[in-house]
């Protein structure tokens, strides 16, 4: 059952990660091929006149990008945190779903198989493939840093596997709502929905302090890179309730699975 749910959905895994690293890759062509010397006073210069409330939800507040180390701590955590909770929201969203949506739940239902057993499955599934994303563009920001001669290991490794925190309860929360429906299409628009919704209330809430409260009602506060580049350490109580969501979540799935009538 694993390697079938595997083999599915290997193609949107091999997709997303592809995207990720067209993205990171011409960010470090453009590094390679800067004289840094020359640009990092323009690129002060140009940050010296944006509002500082820009500057604060990108993090450029406190990190300049005359460096691609610099660039991966503000940007380049934007995109590493956007991609992988995107693609684990549509993957949470489908998972689960699609049997019904495609009418393969017949073809499920033939095997000496339990919903229990589907749904660990698809569960299974679902974590193996986010981690090899993960670990597919920690590799490649590792490599593109060393080419650069601009490594800070520790600070890299938590900046690229601190959206997990993120992403993975999105995983389980949008399987969840999938279980209260019988198509894709309209699970897929939430996930989404979500991912943008959690993003923005997160960046709003940095721009003011009257605000300030809004970042929780983000998932995405739950992987804050500011946090992280601040205090050089992982927050261990965004941990916490990352992992007290997943529990609830995966316990609903279960509950909500083997009560549903599928169609």
């Amino acid at each position: 059952m694993l390697k079938r749910e595997l083999k599915i959905n290997r193609k949107g895994l091999i997709i997303w990660t592809i995207v990720g690293l067209f993205l990171f890759s011409i960010t470090y062509i453009t590094y390679f091929n800067m004289d840094m010397s020359e640009t990092s006073k323009s690129i002060n210069d140009m940050l010296a006149v944006m509002p500082k409330e820009i500057l604060k939800m990108f993090n450029m507040d406190i990190v300049g990008i005359d460096t691609v180390f610099g660039w991966f701590k503000t940007e380049g955590y934007t995109f590493i945190t956007l991609i992988t909770c995107l693609y684990a929201a549509i993957l949470g969203s489908n998972i689960l779903l699609k049997e019904e949506s495609d009418k393969t739940i017949e073809f499920l239902h033939s095997k000496p198989i339990t919903r229990s057993n589907i749904v660990s499955a698809k569960i299974w599934c679902g974590l193996i493939n986010i981690g090899i994303m993960f670990a597919v563009l920690t590799l490649f920001n590792i490599s593109g840093m060393v080419l650069s001669d601009d490594l800070h290991l520790k600070l890299l490794l938590m900046l690229s596997l601190a959206p997990m925190a993120t992403a993975i309860p999105l995983f389980f929360v949008c399987m969840l709502i999938s279980t209260f429906f019988n198509k894709t299409s309209k699970v897929n628009g939430i996930g989404i929905g979500l991912v943008f919704v959690s993003y923005f209330l997160q960046l709003v809430s940095a721009i003011n302090d009257n605000v300030n409260f809004l970042k929780y009602f983000s998932l995405f506060t739950l992987s804050d890179g500011r946090d992280i580049i601040t205090n050089n350490s992982l927050n261990f109580t965004s941990l916490i309730i990352s992992v007290i969501i997943i529990i609830i979540s995966v316990g609903g799935i279960y509950y909500r699975y083997n009560r549903k009538e599928l169609v």
